[in-house]
C-alpha cells in the first residue's frame, strides 16, 4: 500500500512541477522566473530519482540534480520578493559548498568516497539555513511591497514553506529513528506534493507580467517599472500631496519612512496610497520610489561647484540613505558609474 501511495504522490507533485514550469517559462524574462524554471525542473528530477525501481546507475548524478533544488529556492526567493536582488560571487560561492558537500556525501553513501564524520548535519544544518533565510527575507520586506498580488502571496509563501519544511525534516528524523524508510519516504513524497500545490496555486493566482518583469541588463529601473506596470488612473489630490509631501517638505530624507508613515501624513487609506505609487506612478516597492527623490537630490549636490568640499558621506546621509553602502549600490544601478566619478566628470567639465 506504501509504495503505491508513494507513486500517487510522486506523480502528483510532478504534474504540478511540470505546470509550474511552463508557467515560468511563459513568463517575462526575469531572474525570478529564471530560477523558477531551474527549479521546478531540478525538483522534478528529484521526484522521479525517488520513484521505486528507479535506474541507479546515475544516482550521484540525480542526487546532484535534486540537491540543486536546495540553493535554487533559497536564489528564487530573494529574486521574486526583491526586486534589486541580483546573485552575488559570495551567493554563488555558498551555493556551490553545498552542492560539493551534498555530492561528497552521496558518493560516500555509495562506497567510492572516505567517510566524513558529521557530514550529513552540516548538509541537513546547511539546508535549513537556506530556506529559514528565504523566509526571513520575504517577510522581512513585505511592508514595502507595492505589488499587491506579491505582497498577499509572500504571507502564504512564508507559511506554506515553513510548515512543509517541518513536515519534511520531521518525516526523515522519524525514518531514521524507527527505522521505517519507506514510510519516510511516502511522507517525504506528501511534503514534495504540498510544496508543489502551494507553489502552484500561488503562480496561478498572481498576474504574471506583474510579478516578473521583464528587466533588460542596462535598462534604468524607473524605465523598467514604467513598462511592466500597468497604469492607473492617478488620484489628482493624492499625487498632488504626494508631491508637495516629496518636493516641498522632502520627506524622503527620513531613512525610516514607511508607507505607512506616508499614508498617515497624506490622510489617505495605505491601499489607496500603495495603489497610487504602484499603478500610477509605477514602482514596485517603496525603497524605490524614495530613492528616485534621494538619487535627484544628491546628482544636484554633486554636480554643485558650491558643495564640491562636502563629503560625499554627508550628501548621501543627508538626502535619506541610511548607509553608505546602500548608497552607493543604488547610485551605480540608476547612474552607471561611482558617485565619485559623477561628481569629478560634472566638477572638471
Amino acid at each position: 500500500m506504501i509504495p503505491q501511495l508513494d507513486l500517487l504522490f510522486r506523480g502528483g507533485a510532478t504534474g504540478l512541477l511540470l505546470l509550474a514550469a511552463v508557467v515560468f517559462a511563459r513568463a517575462p524574462a526575469s531572474l525570478p522566473s529564471r530560477f523558477g524554471l531551474a527549479l521546478t525542473l531540478c525538483t522534478v528530477v528529484g521526484t522521479l530519482a525517488g520513484l521505486p525501481h528507479a535506474p541507479s546507475a546515475f544516482d550521484p548524478l540525480l542526487d546532484l540534480s535534486s540537491n540543486v533544488a536546495i540553493p535554487l529556492f533559497w536564489l528564487f526567493a530573494r529574486a521574486w520578493f526583491d526586486d534589486a536582488f541580483r546573485p552575488k560571487p559570495v551567493d554563488m560561492a555558498l551555493a556551490a559548498a553545498f552542492l560539493c558537500c551534498t555530492l561528497y556525501a552521496s558518493l560516500e553513501g555509495r562506497g567510492l568516497a572516505a567517510p566524513i564524520e558529521g557530514l550529513d548535519i552540516a548538509i541537513y544544518i546547511g539546508g535549513m539555513a537556506f530556506a529559514i533565510h528565504a523566509q526571513w527575507l520575504a517577510w522581512r520586506n513585505r511592508q514595502g511591497d507595492l505589488v499587491e498580488a506579491r505582497r498577499q502571496a509572500r504571507t502564504i509563501f512564508v507559511v506554506s514553506v515553513g510548515l512543509i519544511i517541518l513536515w519534511l525534516l520531521g518525516s526523515e528524523i522519524v525514518g531514521r529513528l524507527t527505522h521505517h524508510l519507506a514510510l519516510s519516504g511516502m511522507a517525504s513524497a506528501v511534503g514534495l506534493f504540498m510544496g508543489a500545490f502551494v507553489i502552484s496555486a500561488l503562480l496561478f493566482g498572481l498576474r504574471h507580467p506583474e510579478v516578473f518583469p521583464s528587466a533588460a541588463s542596462g535598462t534604468a529601473v524607473g524605465e523598467v517599472q514604467a513598462a511592466t506596470v500597468a497604469p492607473e488612473p492617478l488620484d489628482a489630490a493624492l499625487g498632488q500631496s504626494l508631491a508637495r509631501m516629496m518636493t516641498q517638505d522632502r520627506a524622503y530624507r527620513d531613512p525610516d519612512l514607511t508607507i505607512g508613515m506616508i499614508a498617515a501624513r497624506v490622510e489617505m487609506p495605505e491601499y489607496r496610497v500603495r495603489r497610487h505609487i504602484n499603478g500610477g506612478l509605477g514602482y514596485r516597492n517603496v525603497s524605490d520610489y524614495l530613492n528616485e527623490h534621494r538619487i535627484a537630490e544628491v546628482r544636484s549636490a554633486l554636480a554643485d561647484r558650491t558643495q564640491a568640499d562636502v563629503p560625499i558621506l554627508t550628501i548621501a546621509v543627508d538626502a535619506g540613505f541610511g548607509s553608505l553602502v546602500m548608497f552607493n549600490r543604488v547610485f551605480k544601478e540608476r547612474l552607471g558609474e561611482t558617485p565619485s566619478a559623477f561628481r569629478r566628470r560634472h566638477l572638471d567639465g
